[in-house]
């Protein structure tokens, strides 16, 4: 089978997971979905379309990121500001000096880093509680320097019903 995509060409086995490297797919993140998902049609139709949207997505992800670092009563004010908080100011001078290239960290806004965060890993799973397909994307400053995550999770309508932080 193929994963009905505009953007890459991947085949796949119902009934297995997907896993893929950046380098597997020329895609410039990880890319998996959960097996149980890969047997259902409609269900990899919907990878598809959400896979070909992956950058928009990742854009309207760091207008979420933004939109709740402004708001003290958002439920995920707290979740962000404490990301943004360790990256420029708890990793110390030296790590947040590679993490945001260019600039003078401790001169950053939390709502300046969000521009900082890149897509590192897009997929799709059955959401346990939801007992329903969702979409996950994590976004961070740089993995290779370090493994903190912002995660944000997508229903079927391309909304976002969870933020948080992962690592």
């Amino acid at each position: 089978m193929k994963i009905n995509s505009k953007r890459v060409d991947l085949e796949y086995q119902p009934g297995k997971e997907i896993f893929h490297f950046p380098a597997d797919t020329g895609l410039p993140f990880f890319f998996d979905v959960g097996e149980e998902l890969t047997a259902d049609p409609a269900a990899m139709d919907a990878v598809g379309e959400m896979l070909d949207e992956a950058e928009t997505l990742a854009e309207k992800a760091k207008a979420a990121i933004q939109a709740a670092l402004a708001d003290e009563g958002s439920r995920y004010h707290s979740v962000v500001t404490f990301f943004m908080e360790f990256h420029r100011d708890e990793v110390g001078p030296e790590i947040a000096a590679e993490l945001f290239l260019g600039t003078d960290p401790s001169k950053l806004s939390f709502a300046e880093m969000v521009d900082f965060l890149k897509l590192k890993r897009f997929g799709s799973l059955v959401d346990g509680e939801m007992n329903q397909q969702v979409f996950i994307m994590d976004l961070s400053f740089n993995p290779e320097i370090t493994d903190e995550l912002m995660v944000i999770y997508f229903d079927l309508n391309q909304e976002i019903f969870c933020i948080t932080h992962e690592s």
